[in-house]
């Protein structure tokens, strides 16, 4: 069976002997574990509906995979047995980058940090803070949701937003100042990146469920999109694009009256195109390829 990187799948919560995990059912390559986690593997018995025991290594038998932040005495067997009271799923579903941002926002930021979880929170913050910007709390909850899911959380110090990394380091959350224009653009890139994934997926699915998988994810992230794109327009970088796109419609339009050459016009367009793409890329190297699509 192939391996997967179990930084790149999502997981399902589970309750395991008394302890929370993250299961798959796919085979695991250990070496996508990322410290401070266990990966084991559970084998099914004569009912493959439901694990009976957790191991180092399975051959024969195979339910899935486990990852778990404790580690578990297994014995000289390399094996825990256990009942159908030891073994459930919660409801959850996540990537494991949420995973270890849930367990960090959880432990106390000796550096002074404090986290913004929620949209609510989020507009709460800006309001206190006097940060101009429009916007309501389907549109923070978004913002957040996207933040947590990439391996970064939101927050604040002494009334500046902030931006937390997750994953750079395995004991610390490294923070560095933002704003919410700077969020806001990040977080509209991260769309453009996974919905151009999902129509790649779409065009080459697995099988049917994987197509109706990959269209589902593709229609909520296209919402998404809508969404995402309003609120760029309002940040600064998207101001910029506007400004640019009048002064060259209005550039065209006096080339074409003073010329009445066509194809100049739409060469000096063309150009001017160009060259405002490189000035802003210049002025904010944040920048992405994808805001004018």
């Amino acid at each position: 069976m192939e391996t997967v990187d179990v930084q790149k799948e999502v997981l399902e919560e589970v309750e395991l002997l008394g302890r929370t995990g993250y299961f798959t059912e796919l085979r695991v390559d250990k070496e996508t574990v990322p410290e401070g986690m266990h990966c084991y593997e559970l084998r099914h018995g004569d009912d493959d509906g439901f694990p009976v025991s957790v191991e180092e290594s399975v051959r024969v038998n195979y339910f899935g995979a486990v990852l778990l932040a404790e580690e578990l005495e297994l014995g000289k067997e390399k094996a825990l047995q256990f009942g159908y009271e030891d073994f459930g799923y919660t409801g959850e579903q996540m990537y494991l980058s949420q995973v270890q941002g849930k367990e960090q926002r959880e432990q106390h930021d000796e550096e002074g940090y404090e986290t913004i979880q929620t949209g609510a929170e989020l507009i709460s913050f800006m309001k206190e803070s006097g940060i101009s910007f429009q916007i309501n709390e389907k549109e923070a909850d978004l913002l957040c949701g996207y933040m947590d899911g990439h391996g970064h959380v939101i927050g604040q110090k002494d009334g500046q937003l902030c931006c937390g990394d997750l994953c750079a380091e395995t004991d610390r959350t490294v923070w560095e100042e933002t704003t919410i224009d700077d969020i806001v653009d990040s977080v509209t890139e991260w769309n453009y990146e996974l919905l151009k994934e999902a129509r790649e997926f779409m065009e080459n699915p697995k099988d049917f469920d994987d197509f109706v998988f990959q269209h589902s994810r593709h229609e909520e992230l296209c919402a998404d999109e809508k969404v995402l794109d309003a609120m760029f327009d309002r940040t600064k970088y998207g101001e910029q694009i506007e400004r640019m796109a009048e002064a060259l419609a209005e550039q065209f339009i006096q080339n074409l009256q003073s010329k009445g050459d066509i194809d100049g016009a739409v060469k000096e367009l063309a150009q001017g195109i160009k060259g405002g793409q490189e000035i802003t890329a210049m002025q904010d190297p944040e920048q992405k390829k994808g805001r004018t699509r």
